[in-house]
């Protein structure tokens, strides 16, 4: 059996443990009551939020382009992730769909390393935003701090790993890593080699600070506007905890999923979010039915970009 298979099945019998886990004490009966007696005003506007926040992405993406020298209409940019939602529901991670994004950064003229380090600044900058969020909420929440141990340190932890390797990068000269590329063989040599290219790629940032903020300042806005999203669906379905506190759980609930541990999240998904609502207060089944809420409007979104990736056309910018 191949690795690859093998893992596959690993995060599958994962996904499936952390569900029959999850559900074996929550009355199933209930938690479909609760979905199918929500707010469908509510839905509607938190469904409406995404298209917002695929707007907001396409304007950092483009802004983070624009610094290797490349552009890119807002349109196609929007499309591209569309059709990474897509790929999102079919890869086992939330993180597939951005092989989607470096491909077509690639079809948009760039060099294959200009747009894997394009997508990786603007992952980078998403995960130090949600952080920040979290960081952040739990100087005024305890709740969470309380009950998991720790949290501010690991929290802490990767902020600074980020600070840190994002310096080394920009800071490192490629010509090290190029000189090293030159001294190694085989699979050695190859991977040093498209470190080397990523690398210098990536120092195009370091003269770029306006560009950058205003990527970081996209990237603020667009997690205002996810939480948001995730607030309307709670209120659509009863729940009521405080707007501040979302801003916590949210962004540990994302990273968290963002661990390509199960089949894009499914149990994890689940898990998290009876976890996280426990601590204020709301119960296991309207917990899960937030959660399978959250899930089934994601799985909306991957719909519409099958539909954009079965009517677009391949073709690569000269």
């Amino acid at each position: 059996m191949q690795k690859k298979t093998l893992f596959l099945l690993i995060k599958l019998a994962l996904s499936v443990a952390l569900i029959i886990w999850i559900t074996r004490d929550i009355p199933l009966d209930s938690v479909f009551g609760v979905m199918t007696s929500a707010n469908v005003l509510l839905l509607v506007l938190a469904l409406s939020l995404f298209f917002v926040g695929y707007v907001i992405t396409a304007f950092r993406w483009r802004t983070l382009i624009r610094v290797q020298g490349g552009d890119a209409p807002i349109f196609f940019l929007v499309r591209s992730f569309l059709v990474a939602l897509f790929f999102n529901n079919f890869l086992p991670s939330t993180v597939g769909g951005d092989v989607v994004r470096m491909y077509d950064s690639w079809r948009l003229g760039n060099t294959k390393s200009d747009a894997v380090t394009v997508v990786l600044v603007d992952r980078l900058l998403g995960v130090t935003v949600l952080l920040c969020f979290a960081l952040t909420a739990l100087a005024f929440d305890p709740r969470v701090m309380n009950q998991v141990p720790y949290i501010v340190v690991w929290v802490a932890i990767g902020l600074g790993s980020i600070a840190a390797g994002a310096w080394l990068m920009l800071k490192i000269p490629a010509s090290y890593a190029e000189e090293l590329f030159s001294k190694s063989r085989g699979i050695a040599g190859r991977v040093t080699g498209i470190l080397a290219k990523v690398l210098r790629s990536f120092q195009a940032y370091r003269n770029a600070k306006p560009a950058v903020l205003r990527a970081f300042a996209l990237s603020v806005l667009l997690q205002v506007n996810v939480v948001l999203h995730f607030v309307v669906l709670a209120q659509a379905i009863g729940i009521s905890v405080p707007v501040e506190s979302m801003f916590l759980m949210i962004p540990v609930a994302i990273l968290i999923m963002m661990l390509p541990v199960s089949i894009n999240a499914i149990g994890v998904r689940e898990t998290v979010f009876v976890f996280l609502f426990s601590l204020y207060g709301v119960g296991s089944v309207e917990a899960l039915a937030f959660a399978w809420m959250a899930y089934g409007l994601a799985l909306s979104q991957g719909l519409l970009g099958g539909v954009v990736f079965a009517l677009r056309r391949e073709r690569r910018s000269a």
